[in-house]
């Protein structure tokens, strides 16, 4: 037997980088190419306790920004 219940689900329809502007909605080429990373701060962190801290960056101003740091493999 299965019981079906209605959700309300969120889902990013669009993103902007927030370095260059580019932007991409849900479905169009290079929306999976964009890079969101964030996180909550922690105590006596720099951004605030408890803060939390987010960007959106197209992938080459991920490159750009903080491309000496990234660490890529290959996953085969």
């Amino acid at each position: 037997m299965q019981v079906v219940i209605a959700e309300t689900v969120s889902v990013v329809h669009r993103i902007t980088c927030d370095r260059c502007g580019k932007a991409a909605e849900r479905g169009e080429p290079g929306f999976h190419e964009m890079a969101s990373i964030g996180f909550d701060a922690g105590y006596d962190s720099i951004f605030g306790d408890g803060s939390r801290v987010e960007v959106d960056l197209c992938e080459p101003c991920l490159r750009d920004t903080l491309g000496v740091w990234l660490r890529v493999t290959n996953r085969a």
